[in-house]
């Protein structure tokens, strides 16, 4: 591809927390240019793109629908909150274009609809890529403990604090773990065992998951612990076979993780997953883009089974 890849934004503003300027920005540092934003009418659409052209530096048009920006773009980013994830998937899937979707995929109770929109994505071979950071940190985890590069996978902990309570405590932060768990270990076929979720309640604002994964070297006893935290900085946290690193954010967001008095300097997780996700956009790479296909999968079957263990059915 000769001509920049052409990335279109379906919740390009800061509803929720959202992350759609910050994706929109990374995609640029990339190489790829954004085309479009959509919104859910037209006034809002045009000042979302506009907002975002003052940003980026260069006129940004709005689209009234994600479909109409999809068939527009290269890539779509499905950046709203969960809720509507499943509007902007189906529109990349109908437009045949490459997806970027934040996580978690869908909510909590959609888990049905979003496998059979991630099974449309693999039947026509469109890439997929939900936007879980966490592998890129990793590095600093092995720059930390050199030691674990050697070591089988026995134990994989993480901690958060995410700005809902009750369900979305858990079920926002479940997809860091997952794919933390993923790039660790090569998974094998099964069901999580000994599944735990401490609260149930409504409004729980802590809790804890564990559960043990199947892996090709044995079992991998996984955890996720989750506390409510409306105000940044929140915390995060990475544990490997009881070595822990804890997220540090410094000015302008730049990243270290301290074990102890250890300190390791990470580049932006979020551009080097974008800056992933566009390469792969510009230079198609099949059995990657398979590879995606099958570990997007394997993350919602564990997704539902953890939150029906959290009392959610889904629908």
């Amino acid at each position: 591809m000769n001509t920049p890849v052409r990335i279109g934004i379906v919740g390009a503003g800061r509803t929720r927390n959202g992350l759609g300027p910050f994706l929109a920005s990374a995609a640029e540092a990339a190489g790829a240019r954004v085309v479009g934003v959509a919104g859910r009418d037209p006034g809002r659409a045009a000042a979302a793109a506009q907002a975002l052209g003052e940003r980026l530096g260069h006129p940004v048009q709005g689209y009234a629908s994600a479909l109409h920006l999809a068939q527009a773009v290269d890539l779509l980013v499905v950046a709203t909150p969960a809720a509507a994830h499943q509007e902007g998937l189906a529109a990349a899937l109908a437009a045949g274009v490459a997806c970027l979707c934040e996580k978690p995929l869908v909510p909590a109770e959609a888990s049905h609809a979003a496998r059979q929109l991630v099974d449309g994505f693999a039947a026509r071979d469109l890439l997929l890529v939900e936007n879980c950071q966490w592998p890129a940190v990793l590095p600093a985890l092995f720059a930390l403990f050199p030691h674990l590069a050697s070591e089988p996978v026995r134990a994989v902990a993480m901690g958060m604090g995410p700005p809902e309570r009750g369900l979305p405590l858990v079920a926002d932060a479940l997809s860091h773990l997952l794919s933390v768990v993923q790039a660790l270990a090569p998974v094998v076929a099964g069901p999580l065992q000994d599944l735990e979720v401490a609260d149930r309640s409504p409004d729980a604002e802590h809790n804890r998951v564990r559960c043990t994964v199947p892996t090709t070297a044995g079992p991998l006893s996984a955890e996720l612990h989750v506390t409510y935290c409306p105000a940044q900085p929140r915390p995060a946290w990475l544990s490997v076979n009881g070595c822990r690193i804890d997220r540090r954010i410094g000015p302008g967001y730049t990243l270290q993780f301290a074990a102890g008095e250890r300190l390791q300097a990470v580049a932006d997780p979020m551009h080097q997953l974008v800056y992933g996700v566009v390469n792969l956009c510009r230079y198609p790479d099949l059995e990657r883009t398979r590879a995606l296909h099958r570990e997007i999968r394997c993350r919602l079957d564990w997704y539902e089974a953890i939150l029906a263990a959290r009392g959610c059915r889904p629908s």
